[in-house]
C-alpha cells in the first residue's frame, strides 16, 4: 500500500497535459474574469471573439465577456512556450489550460478566419519558430532589419553561453527582444485588417530536461523570458493603442505524455489528448436545441401511441352490420347477391 500511493499519484499527475493561458493586455471592451479551466481546443474561439468574429463552436467557458462588439482587438500577439506548465508571470489574468490539441491548429484557425473575412486585403500574419533563429525572421519584411541576435543584451548570471541548451534559449529571448525593438520603431503599419503575431519558444523544453524544472538555471530562464515578454507586451500595446490581445500560452504536454506512455499500455498512443469528460467523469455535452427536439419527439411519440390504441379499440368494437362500411363492402353475402 505504501508503494502504491506514489505510483497512483504519478499516474494522475502524468495523465493530463497541464498549461496556462495568460492575458497580459486586451481591448477595453473585453473582460476576462474568473479562473475557469480552458481547453486549448477552445482557444481559437476565444481569439475569434476577441477579434469580433462569430464563433463556430459553442463553449460553456465563462472567462471572457464582450461589452462592445465595435471595440474589439485589432491584433493578436501570442508567445507560446513549450515544455513548462507556467513561467511564473505575475502580470495579467491567468487561466488553467487543458492542452488537448496542437498549438499549430489554433494559429491556422485564426489565419483561415481572417482570410475568409478579408480575402482581398493584405494583413500581417506572422508565425515565427524562434528555435529556427533568423531563418524564420527573414520570411517577413517587417523584421528584415534584424540581422544578428546578440545575447549580450540579456542580463544572465547562471546560464552559460558555452552550454548548448543555455545558448539556444538566450538566442531565442534575444530575437524576441529585437522584435520588440522593431515594433517600437514603427516597422509595422496599422490598418483596419486584424494582424496576428505568433512566436513559439522551443528552447525551454530541452532546458527543463537538462537541468530540471526547479533548478536555478530554469528559474533564471523564467525571469529572463518574463522580462522579454513584458517588452513585447509594451511594444504591441503602444503600436495598437491598447487594442491588441497580448497573451502567453504555456504547455507541459510533451513531458506528461512521455510519462504516460511509460506507465500505460504500450499500444496506446502517447500523444492522445485527454478530454474533460474523461478527466472529471462528466456526462456528454448536448446542443442547446436538444431539450426542444427531445420534447417534440417525446410528446409526438406519446400522442401517436395513444392514438393507435384508441383507433385499435374503436375498430375492434365496431358493429359489422351497422357501423362499418368495410365489413359491408367485403361481405361474401353481398357478392353472391350481385
Amino acid at each position: 500500500m505504501i508503494c502504491f500511493i506514489p505510483l497512483a499519484l504519478l499516474l494522475i499527475s502524468s495523465a493530463y497535459g497541464t498549461g496556462e493561458f495568460s492575458v497580459l493586455n486586451h481591448a477595453p471592451s473585453l473582460l476576462f474574469k474568473g479562473h475557469d479551466v480552458l481547453k486549448e481546443s477552445n482557444l481559437k474561439e476565444v481569439y475569434a471573439a476577441c477579434l469580433g468574429f462569430s464563433t463556430e463552436h459553442f463553449s460553456n467557458w465563462r472567462g471572457l465577456y464582450l461589452s462592445n462588439p465595435f471595440e474589439v482587438a485589432h491584433a493578436i500577439a501570442t508567445i507560446y512556450v513549450d515544455g513548462v506548465s507556467d513561467i511564473g508571470q505575475q502580470k495579467g489574468h491567468h487561466f488553467p489550460l487543458n492542452t488537448d490539441v496542437a498549438e499549430s491548429k489554433i494559429y491556422k484557425s485564426i489565419e483561415r478566419r481572417i482570410g475568409e473575412h478579408y480575402p482581398e486585403q493584405p494583413t500581417n500574419l506572422v508565425r515565427i519558430h524562434l528555435s529556427n533563429g533568423l531563418e524564420d525572421i527573414r520570411k517577413y519584411s517587417i523584421f528584415e532589419n534584424i540581422i544578428t541576435a546578440n545575447t549580450k543584451q540579456l542580463n544572465h548570471k547562471i546560464l552559460k553561453l558555452d552550454v548548448e541548451e543555455d545558448r539556444q534559449f538566450l538566442k531565442e529571448c534575444t530575437i524576441l527582444k529585437e522584435i520588440a525593438a522593431k515594433v517600437v520603431e514603427g516597422s509595422i503599419t496599422v490598418d483596419d485588417v486584424p494582424d496576428v503575431f505568433w512566436f513559439e519558444v522551443g528552447s525551454f523544453h530541452p532546458l527543463v530536461d537538462f537541468y530540471g524544472e526547479n533548478s536555478s538555471q530554469v528559474l533564471e530562464a523564467k525571469q529572463i523570458l518574463n522580462e522579454v515578454i513584458l517588452e513585447i507586451n509594451a511594444a504591441f500595446k503602444k503600436l495598437y493603442d491598447g487594442y491588441v490581445l497580448v497573451s502567453v500560452i504555456t504547455s507541459d504536454a510533451s513531458h506528461t505524455r512521455k510519462g504516460r506512455s511509460i506507465l500505460q499500455n504500450q499500444n496506446e498512443k502517447a500523444d492522445e489528448p485527454i478530454s474533460d469528460k474523461t478527466k472529471y467523469n462528466l456526462a456528454s455535452y448536448y446542443n442547446k436545441d436538444y431539450p426542444v427536439i427531445f420534447n417534440i419527439i417525446l410528446w409526438f411519440g406519446i400522442m401517436m401511441l395513444f392514438s393507435l390504441i384508441a383507433i385499435s379499440l374503436a375498430i375492434g368494437n365496431m358493429d359489422p352490420g351497422r357501423d362499418s362500411i368495410i365489413y359491408r363492402m367485403t361481405s361474401t353475402r353481398m357478392k353472391k347477391d350481385n
